[in-house]
Protein backbone atom coordinates (compact mmCIF):
# COMPACT_ATOMS: atom_id res chain seq x y z
CA UNK A 1 0.00 0.00 0.00
CA UNK A 2 1.32 3.45 -0.94
CA UNK A 3 2.56 5.25 2.20
CA UNK A 4 1.56 8.65 0.75
CA UNK A 5 -2.03 7.46 0.45
CA UNK A 6 -2.09 6.29 4.07
CA UNK A 7 -0.60 9.59 5.24
CA UNK A 8 -3.21 11.47 3.28
CA UNK A 9 -6.04 9.51 4.89
CA UNK A 10 -4.64 10.07 8.38
CA UNK A 11 -4.34 13.79 7.69
CA UNK A 12 -7.99 13.95 6.62
CA UNK A 13 -9.14 11.99 9.66
CA UNK A 14 -7.18 14.20 12.02
CA UNK A 15 -8.46 17.42 10.45
CA UNK A 16 -12.06 16.26 10.78
CA UNK A 17 -11.54 15.45 14.46
CA UNK A 18 -9.42 18.41 15.56
CA UNK A 19 -9.61 21.03 12.83
CA UNK A 20 -5.83 20.74 12.39
CA UNK A 21 -3.79 18.86 9.80
CA UNK A 22 -0.90 16.52 10.60
CA UNK A 23 2.06 18.57 11.75
CA UNK A 24 5.59 17.74 10.66
CA UNK A 25 6.41 15.60 13.69
CA UNK A 26 3.15 13.65 13.52
CA UNK A 27 3.75 12.96 9.84
CA UNK A 28 7.33 11.88 10.61
CA UNK A 29 6.15 9.52 13.36
CA UNK A 30 3.43 7.98 11.21
CA UNK A 31 5.74 7.60 8.21
CA UNK A 32 8.41 5.96 10.36
CA UNK A 33 5.81 3.65 11.90
CA UNK A 34 4.56 2.62 8.45
CA UNK A 35 8.16 1.81 7.50
CA UNK A 36 8.57 -0.36 10.62
CA UNK A 37 10.92 1.99 12.48
CA UNK A 38 11.14 2.01 16.27
CA UNK A 39 10.58 5.20 18.27
CA UNK A 40 14.29 5.29 19.16
CA UNK A 41 15.32 5.43 15.50
CA UNK A 42 12.70 8.09 14.66
CA UNK A 43 13.94 10.16 17.59
CA UNK A 44 17.60 9.77 16.62
CA UNK A 45 17.07 10.71 12.98
CA UNK A 46 15.19 13.85 14.00
CA UNK A 47 17.43 14.88 16.91
CA UNK A 48 14.67 14.39 19.48
CA UNK A 49 14.40 12.42 22.69
CA UNK A 50 12.70 9.06 22.51
CA UNK A 51 10.33 10.11 25.32
CA UNK A 52 9.16 13.17 23.37
CA UNK A 53 8.50 11.08 20.25
CA UNK A 54 6.66 8.45 22.31
CA UNK A 55 4.41 11.11 23.92
CA UNK A 56 3.55 12.73 20.60
CA UNK A 57 2.89 9.32 19.06
CA UNK A 58 0.54 8.44 21.91
CA UNK A 59 -1.46 11.65 21.24
CA UNK A 60 -1.64 10.81 17.52
CA UNK A 61 -2.88 7.25 18.12
CA UNK A 62 -5.50 8.53 20.55
CA UNK A 63 -6.80 11.10 18.05
CA UNK A 64 -7.07 8.45 15.33
CA UNK A 65 -8.76 6.07 17.78
CA UNK A 66 -11.38 8.69 18.61
CA UNK A 67 -12.24 9.16 14.94
CA UNK A 68 -12.19 5.49 13.88
CA UNK A 69 -13.86 4.10 17.01
CA UNK A 70 -11.25 1.39 17.59
CA UNK A 71 -7.95 1.24 19.39
CA UNK A 72 -5.13 2.46 17.15
CA UNK A 73 -1.51 1.97 18.23
CA UNK A 74 1.98 1.65 16.77
CA UNK A 75 1.51 -2.03 16.01
CA UNK A 76 -1.81 -1.90 14.20
CA UNK A 77 -1.92 1.63 12.73
CA UNK A 78 -0.83 0.52 9.25
CA UNK A 79 -3.30 -2.37 9.06
CA UNK A 80 -6.26 -0.27 10.26
CA UNK A 81 -5.60 2.65 7.91
CA UNK A 82 -4.99 0.36 4.93
CA UNK A 83 -8.22 -1.50 5.70
CA UNK A 84 -10.14 1.78 5.59
CA UNK A 85 -8.60 2.67 2.22
CA UNK A 86 -9.31 -0.78 0.72
CA UNK A 87 -12.90 -0.78 2.04
CA UNK A 88 -13.53 2.68 0.62
CA UNK A 89 -11.78 2.33 -2.73
CA UNK A 90 -13.41 3.87 -5.80
CA UNK A 91 -15.52 6.97 -6.13
CA UNK A 92 -16.71 7.27 -2.53
CA UNK A 93 -16.49 9.52 0.51
CA UNK A 94 -15.64 8.70 4.08
CA UNK A 95 -18.23 9.66 6.67
CA UNK A 96 -17.22 9.82 10.30
CA UNK A 97 -20.29 8.19 11.82
CA UNK A 98 -20.23 8.15 15.60
CA UNK A 99 -17.71 5.46 16.53
CA UNK A 100 -17.13 4.00 13.11
CA UNK A 101 -16.28 5.01 9.55
CA UNK A 102 -19.14 4.36 7.16
CA UNK A 103 -19.27 4.73 3.41
CA UNK A 104 -21.51 6.70 1.05
CA UNK A 105 -21.45 7.43 -2.65
CA UNK A 106 -19.84 10.65 -3.78
CA UNK A 107 -20.50 10.24 -7.49
CA UNK A 108 -22.40 13.51 -7.65
CA UNK A 109 -19.37 15.74 -7.09
CA UNK A 110 -17.45 16.65 -10.20
CA UNK A 111 -13.63 16.50 -10.31
CA UNK A 112 -13.61 20.32 -10.44
CA UNK A 113 -15.23 20.38 -7.00
CA UNK A 114 -12.68 18.06 -5.45
CA UNK A 115 -11.59 19.30 -2.02
CA UNK A 116 -8.03 18.22 -2.80
CA UNK A 117 -7.69 21.22 -5.13
CA UNK A 118 -5.99 23.98 -3.17
CA UNK A 119 -5.91 27.70 -3.85
CA UNK A 120 -2.65 29.16 -5.09
CA UNK A 121 -1.25 32.68 -5.07
CA UNK A 122 -3.70 35.04 -6.82
CA UNK A 123 -5.85 32.06 -7.84
CA UNK A 124 -8.58 31.04 -5.41
CA UNK A 125 -10.34 27.71 -5.36
CA UNK A 126 -13.73 28.23 -7.04
CA UNK A 127 -16.75 26.02 -6.43
CA UNK A 128 -19.35 27.85 -8.51
CA UNK A 129 -20.42 25.14 -10.96
CA UNK A 130 -24.09 25.51 -9.97
CA UNK A 131 -24.12 29.30 -10.35
CA UNK A 132 -26.07 30.69 -13.35
CA UNK A 133 -23.98 31.75 -16.32
CA UNK A 134 -23.49 35.49 -16.62
CA UNK A 135 -24.66 36.32 -20.15
CA UNK A 136 -25.29 40.05 -19.73
CA UNK A 137 -24.62 42.69 -17.10
CA UNK A 138 -25.96 46.24 -16.99
CA UNK A 139 -24.81 49.12 -14.81
CA UNK A 140 -24.68 48.51 -11.04
CA UNK A 141 -21.30 50.23 -10.70
CA UNK A 142 -22.21 51.82 -7.38
CA UNK A 143 -23.61 48.58 -6.00
CA UNK A 144 -20.51 46.67 -7.06
CA UNK A 145 -18.23 49.22 -5.41
CA UNK A 146 -20.27 49.08 -2.21
CA UNK A 147 -20.06 45.30 -2.04
CA UNK A 148 -16.33 45.32 -2.77
CA UNK A 149 -15.74 47.86 -0.01
CA UNK A 150 -17.71 45.82 2.50
CA UNK A 151 -15.95 42.59 1.58
CA UNK A 152 -12.37 43.70 0.96
CA UNK A 153 -11.85 46.72 3.21
CA UNK A 154 -14.37 46.12 5.99
CA UNK A 155 -14.20 42.30 6.07
CA UNK A 156 -17.98 42.23 6.58
CA UNK A 157 -18.99 38.80 7.85
CA UNK A 158 -22.55 38.69 6.52
CA UNK A 159 -24.03 40.74 3.68
CA UNK A 160 -27.70 40.38 2.81
CA UNK A 161 -28.40 41.29 -0.83
CA UNK A 162 -32.14 41.89 -1.16
CA UNK A 163 -34.71 43.13 -3.64
CA UNK A 164 -37.92 42.10 -5.36
CA UNK A 165 -37.73 38.98 -7.50
CA UNK A 166 -36.01 39.49 -10.87
CA UNK A 167 -34.27 42.74 -9.92
CA UNK A 168 -30.80 41.27 -10.65
CA UNK A 169 -29.42 40.11 -7.30
CA UNK A 170 -27.88 36.86 -8.52
CA UNK A 171 -26.49 38.54 -11.63
CA UNK A 172 -24.77 41.12 -9.45
CA UNK A 173 -23.30 38.40 -7.22
CA UNK A 174 -21.87 36.49 -10.21
CA UNK A 175 -20.32 39.70 -11.56
CA UNK A 176 -18.89 40.36 -8.11
CA UNK A 177 -17.10 37.01 -8.17
CA UNK A 178 -15.29 38.04 -11.35
CA UNK A 179 -14.00 41.23 -9.76
CA UNK A 180 -12.85 40.04 -6.33
CA UNK A 181 -11.48 36.56 -6.96
CA UNK A 182 -7.95 37.33 -5.88
CA UNK A 183 -9.10 38.62 -2.49
CA UNK A 184 -10.24 35.19 -1.26
CA UNK A 185 -8.76 31.72 -0.97
CA UNK A 186 -12.09 29.97 -1.53
CA UNK A 187 -15.25 31.21 -3.28
CA UNK A 188 -18.35 29.00 -3.18
CA UNK A 189 -21.86 29.40 -4.60
CA UNK A 190 -24.84 27.45 -3.32
CA UNK A 191 -28.57 27.83 -4.01
CA UNK A 192 -31.33 26.93 -1.56
CA UNK A 193 -33.80 26.64 -4.44
CA UNK A 194 -34.86 23.13 -3.38
CA UNK A 195 -34.94 23.93 0.35
CA UNK A 196 -32.28 21.52 1.65
CA UNK A 197 -32.15 20.85 5.38
CA UNK A 198 -29.21 22.39 7.23
CA UNK A 199 -27.65 18.91 7.52
CA UNK A 200 -27.90 18.34 3.76
CA UNK A 201 -26.58 21.81 3.05
CA UNK A 202 -23.49 21.35 5.24
CA UNK A 203 -22.87 17.81 3.98
CA UNK A 204 -22.82 19.24 0.45
CA UNK A 205 -20.75 22.30 1.37
CA UNK A 206 -18.02 20.90 3.61
CA UNK A 207 -16.27 18.66 1.03
CA UNK A 208 -15.27 21.85 -0.78
CA UNK A 209 -13.18 22.81 2.23
CA UNK A 210 -12.04 19.87 4.32
CA UNK A 211 -11.90 16.61 2.31
CA UNK A 212 -14.42 13.87 1.77
CA UNK A 213 -14.53 13.02 5.49
CA UNK A 214 -17.59 14.74 6.95
CA UNK A 215 -18.76 14.57 10.59
CA UNK A 216 -22.33 13.27 10.77
CA UNK A 217 -23.53 15.39 13.69
CA UNK A 218 -24.70 18.95 13.10
CA UNK A 219 -22.68 20.49 15.93
CA UNK A 220 -19.46 18.90 14.62
CA UNK A 221 -20.23 20.01 11.06
CA UNK A 222 -20.76 23.59 12.20
CA UNK A 223 -17.62 23.45 14.35
CA UNK A 224 -15.48 22.25 11.43
CA UNK A 225 -16.92 24.93 9.11
CA UNK A 226 -16.29 27.72 11.61
CA UNK A 227 -12.70 26.55 12.17
CA UNK A 228 -12.11 26.61 8.43
CA UNK A 229 -13.62 30.09 8.06
CA UNK A 230 -11.26 31.35 10.74
CA UNK A 231 -8.22 29.70 9.18
CA UNK A 232 -8.92 30.64 5.54
CA UNK A 233 -10.47 33.68 3.86
CA UNK A 234 -13.62 32.37 2.22
CA UNK A 235 -16.59 33.88 0.43
CA UNK A 236 -19.74 31.74 0.51
CA UNK A 237 -22.65 32.98 -1.62
CA UNK A 238 -26.00 31.51 -0.56
CA UNK A 239 -28.79 32.22 -3.04
CA UNK A 240 -32.59 31.89 -2.76
CA UNK A 241 -32.70 32.35 1.01
CA UNK A 242 -36.42 33.15 0.71
CA UNK A 243 -37.09 29.46 0.05
CA UNK A 244 -36.53 28.82 3.76
CA UNK A 245 -39.26 31.27 4.81
CA UNK A 246 -42.86 30.47 5.67
CA UNK A 247 -45.67 31.07 3.19
CA UNK A 248 -48.82 32.76 4.50
CA UNK A 249 -46.84 34.34 7.33
CA UNK A 250 -45.17 37.73 7.65
CA UNK A 251 -41.99 38.12 5.58
CA UNK A 252 -38.67 36.62 6.51
CA UNK A 253 -39.80 34.05 9.08
CA UNK A 254 -37.94 30.75 8.88
CA UNK A 255 -39.93 27.55 8.67
CA UNK A 256 -39.36 25.58 11.91
CA UNK A 257 -37.31 22.92 10.11
CA UNK A 258 -34.91 25.57 8.76
CA UNK A 259 -34.17 27.50 11.96
CA UNK A 260 -30.72 25.88 12.03
CA UNK A 261 -29.70 28.17 9.18
CA UNK A 262 -30.57 31.23 11.26
CA UNK A 263 -28.48 29.93 14.15
CA UNK A 264 -25.55 29.24 11.81
CA UNK A 265 -25.68 32.72 10.28
CA UNK A 266 -25.76 34.32 13.73
CA UNK A 267 -22.70 32.32 14.81
CA UNK A 268 -20.81 33.38 11.70
CA UNK A 269 -21.75 37.01 12.36
CA UNK A 270 -20.63 36.89 16.00
CA UNK A 271 -17.33 34.98 15.77
CA UNK A 272 -14.05 36.64 14.83
CA UNK A 273 -12.84 35.70 11.32
CA UNK A 274 -12.05 37.26 7.94
CA UNK A 275 -14.47 35.21 5.82
CA UNK A 276 -17.79 36.44 4.42
CA UNK A 277 -21.27 35.15 3.63
CA UNK A 278 -23.35 36.82 0.92
CA UNK A 279 -27.02 35.93 1.42
CA UNK A 280 -29.35 36.60 -1.52
CA UNK A 281 -33.07 36.91 -0.86
CA UNK A 282 -36.26 38.40 -2.29
CA UNK A 283 -37.47 38.91 1.29
CA UNK A 284 -35.59 40.70 4.03
CA UNK A 285 -35.02 38.22 6.90
CA UNK A 286 -37.18 39.18 9.85
CA UNK A 287 -34.35 39.67 12.36
CA UNK A 288 -31.80 41.23 9.97
CA UNK A 289 -32.16 44.70 11.50
CA UNK A 290 -32.05 43.44 15.08
CA UNK A 291 -28.74 41.65 14.52
CA UNK A 292 -27.07 44.37 12.48
CA UNK A 293 -23.63 45.47 13.66
CA UNK A 294 -20.43 46.66 12.04
CA UNK A 295 -19.81 43.16 10.71
CA UNK A 296 -23.20 42.78 8.97
CA UNK A 297 -24.71 44.85 6.17
CA UNK A 298 -27.75 44.79 3.91
CA UNK A 299 -27.93 46.13 0.35
CA UNK A 300 -31.29 46.63 -1.36
CA UNK A 301 -31.33 46.59 -5.16
CA UNK A 302 -33.69 48.89 -7.05
CA UNK A 303 -34.18 49.55 -10.78
CA UNK A 304 -31.36 50.02 -13.26
CA UNK A 305 -32.28 53.53 -14.38
CA UNK A 306 -30.35 54.75 -17.43
CA UNK A 307 -28.42 51.48 -17.67
CA UNK A 308 -31.67 49.67 -18.56
CA UNK A 309 -31.45 51.14 -22.06
CA UNK A 310 -28.90 48.49 -22.93
CA UNK A 311 -31.57 45.81 -22.43
CA UNK A 312 -33.77 47.55 -25.01
CA UNK A 313 -30.78 48.04 -27.28
CA UNK A 314 -29.94 44.33 -27.10
CA UNK A 315 -33.55 43.58 -28.02
CA UNK A 316 -33.18 45.93 -31.01
CA UNK A 317 -36.27 47.96 -30.17
CA UNK A 318 -36.96 51.12 -32.15
CA UNK A 319 -37.95 54.66 -31.07
CA UNK A 320 -35.05 55.25 -28.72
CA UNK A 321 -36.51 58.64 -27.81
CA UNK A 322 -39.33 56.77 -26.04
CA UNK A 323 -37.13 54.39 -24.06
CA UNK A 324 -37.03 56.62 -20.97
CA UNK A 325 -40.82 56.45 -20.77
CA UNK A 326 -40.80 52.67 -21.10
CA UNK A 327 -38.10 52.31 -18.45
CA UNK A 328 -39.96 54.59 -16.07
CA UNK A 329 -43.22 52.67 -16.49
CA UNK A 330 -41.51 49.39 -15.58
CA UNK A 331 -39.30 50.98 -12.90
CA UNK A 332 -36.03 49.98 -14.55
CA UNK A 333 -36.69 46.42 -13.39
CA UNK A 334 -34.44 44.32 -15.66
CA UNK A 335 -36.59 41.18 -15.82
CA UNK A 336 -39.86 43.05 -16.29
CA UNK A 337 -38.27 45.17 -19.02
CA UNK A 338 -36.85 42.12 -20.76
CA UNK A 339 -40.24 40.37 -20.64
CA UNK A 340 -41.97 43.50 -21.93
CA UNK A 341 -39.36 44.00 -24.67
CA UNK A 342 -39.98 40.43 -25.82
CA UNK A 343 -43.73 41.16 -26.02
CA UNK A 344 -43.03 44.36 -28.01
CA UNK A 345 -40.89 42.31 -30.41
CA UNK A 346 -43.55 39.67 -30.89
CA UNK A 347 -46.67 41.87 -31.06
CA UNK A 348 -45.49 45.30 -32.23
CA UNK A 349 -42.50 44.45 -34.44
CA UNK A 350 -40.25 46.11 -31.88
CA UNK A 351 -41.93 49.52 -32.25
CA UNK A 352 -42.03 51.09 -28.79
CA UNK A 353 -44.31 54.00 -29.82
CA UNK A 354 -47.10 51.63 -30.86
CA UNK A 355 -46.83 49.76 -27.56
CA UNK A 356 -46.90 52.96 -25.51
CA UNK A 357 -50.00 54.14 -27.40
CA UNK A 358 -52.01 52.04 -24.99
CA UNK A 359 -53.03 54.37 -22.14
CA UNK A 360 -52.33 51.99 -19.30
CA UNK A 361 -49.59 49.56 -18.41
CA UNK A 362 -49.57 46.26 -20.26
CA UNK A 363 -48.25 43.31 -18.28
CA UNK A 364 -47.06 40.29 -20.18
CA UNK A 365 -48.37 36.90 -19.10
CA UNK A 366 -44.90 36.13 -17.76
CA UNK A 367 -44.97 39.17 -15.44
CA UNK A 368 -48.55 38.43 -14.33
CA UNK A 369 -47.61 34.83 -13.55
CA UNK A 370 -44.65 35.97 -11.49
CA UNK A 371 -46.76 38.47 -9.52
CA UNK A 372 -49.42 35.82 -8.92
CA UNK A 373 -46.83 33.59 -7.25
CA UNK A 374 -45.80 36.47 -5.02
CA UNK A 375 -49.39 37.27 -4.07
CA UNK A 376 -50.20 33.83 -2.67
CA UNK A 377 -47.39 34.15 -0.14
CA UNK A 378 -49.07 37.05 1.65
CA UNK A 379 -51.04 36.96 4.89
CA UNK A 380 -54.68 38.04 4.89
CA UNK A 381 -53.83 41.33 6.60
CA UNK A 382 -51.14 42.06 4.00
CA UNK A 383 -53.66 41.42 1.22
CA UNK A 384 -56.12 43.84 2.84
CA UNK A 385 -53.47 46.57 2.91
CA UNK A 386 -52.53 45.89 -0.72
CA UNK A 387 -56.16 45.95 -1.86
CA UNK A 388 -56.75 49.25 -0.06
CA UNK A 389 -53.63 50.90 -1.49
CA UNK A 390 -54.37 49.64 -5.01
CA UNK A 391 -57.63 51.67 -4.96
CA UNK A 392 -55.96 54.92 -3.87
CA UNK A 393 -55.05 57.55 -6.43
CA UNK A 394 -52.24 58.98 -4.30
CA UNK A 395 -49.88 57.82 -1.58
CA UNK A 396 -51.44 57.73 1.89
CA UNK A 397 -50.24 58.15 5.45
CA UNK A 398 -49.89 55.35 7.93
CA UNK A 399 -52.63 56.87 10.08
CA UNK A 400 -55.05 56.74 7.13
CA UNK A 401 -54.47 53.03 6.71
CA UNK A 402 -55.01 52.38 10.41
CA UNK A 403 -58.23 54.39 10.39
CA UNK A 404 -59.79 53.08 7.18
CA UNK A 405 -59.01 49.36 7.28
CA UNK A 406 -61.13 47.38 9.70
CA UNK A 407 -58.39 45.31 11.25
CA UNK A 408 -56.50 45.40 14.59
CA UNK A 409 -53.88 48.22 14.40
CA UNK A 410 -51.10 45.98 15.71
CA UNK A 411 -51.76 43.46 12.96
CA UNK A 412 -51.83 46.20 10.32
CA UNK A 413 -48.51 47.61 11.47
CA UNK A 414 -46.94 44.18 11.22
CA UNK A 415 -48.47 43.73 7.78
CA UNK A 416 -47.06 47.03 6.51
CA UNK A 417 -43.63 46.22 7.88
CA UNK A 418 -43.79 42.81 6.21
CA UNK A 419 -44.83 44.27 2.86
CA UNK A 420 -41.85 46.60 2.98
CA UNK A 421 -39.60 43.61 3.63
CA UNK A 422 -41.08 42.01 0.53
CA UNK A 423 -40.46 45.29 -1.39
CA UNK A 424 -44.13 45.65 -2.28
CA UNK A 425 -44.45 49.10 -0.69
CA UNK A 426 -42.56 52.33 -1.15
CA UNK A 427 -42.51 55.24 1.27
CA UNK A 428 -41.30 58.82 1.05
CA UNK A 429 -40.94 61.54 3.70
CA UNK A 430 -43.86 63.95 3.90
CA UNK A 431 -43.64 67.38 5.50
CA UNK A 432 -47.16 68.12 6.75
CA UNK A 433 -46.70 71.58 8.20
CA UNK A 434 -44.91 73.55 10.85
CA UNK A 435 -45.63 74.38 14.43
CA UNK A 436 -43.51 76.56 16.69
CA UNK A 437 -40.79 76.59 14.07
CA UNK A 438 -40.55 72.78 13.77
CA UNK A 439 -41.49 70.62 10.81
CA UNK A 440 -43.84 67.71 11.48
CA UNK A 441 -42.86 64.75 9.33
CA UNK A 442 -44.74 61.60 8.44
CA UNK A 443 -44.32 58.82 5.92
CA UNK A 444 -46.38 58.49 2.77
CA UNK A 445 -47.00 54.92 1.68
CA UNK A 446 -47.72 53.76 -1.84
CA UNK A 447 -47.96 50.42 -3.53
CA UNK A 448 -45.44 49.27 -6.11
CA UNK A 449 -46.98 50.61 -9.38
CA UNK A 450 -46.58 47.29 -11.22
CA UNK A 451 -48.28 45.41 -8.40
CA UNK A 452 -51.02 48.04 -8.30
CA UNK A 453 -51.73 47.62 -11.99
CA UNK A 454 -51.70 43.83 -11.61
CA UNK A 455 -54.33 43.97 -8.85
CA UNK A 456 -56.53 46.48 -10.67
CA UNK A 457 -56.40 44.51 -13.91
CA UNK A 458 -57.99 41.47 -12.32
CA UNK A 459 -61.78 40.97 -12.67
CA UNK A 460 -62.10 41.71 -8.95
CA UNK A 461 -59.50 42.49 -6.34
CA UNK A 462 -58.25 39.16 -4.92
CA UNK A 463 -58.53 38.32 -1.24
Amino acid sequence: MDIAEVLKLADELLFTHTGEHLNHLQETILKGTLQGQKYAKIASENHLSEGHVRDRASELWQALSDVLGEDVNKLNARNILEKVIISNSGSIAYLVNGNKVSICSNQRRSPKSSPLSKPTANKPYLDIDTAPELTAFYGRTDELNTLKTWLIQDCTRIITLVGIIGIGKTTLAIKLIEEIQTQFEYIVYRSLRYSPTIDSFLTNLLPTFISPIIPNTLDRQVDVLLKFLRKHRCLIIIDDLQMLFQQGQFAGQYKPEFEGYDLLFKQIAQLSHASSLLLISSEQPEDAIATRNKFTHSLKLTGLGESAKQILRDKELSDEQMWDTLIEKYQGHPLWLEMTATMIEELFAGIVTEFLAYPSLVLSSAIASQLSRLWIKLTESEKQVMNYLAKQEDAVTLSQILQEISHPPTELLKAIQSLKRRFFLEDTPNCVGASHGENHRSSLLKINPILKHYLLSLPSLPT
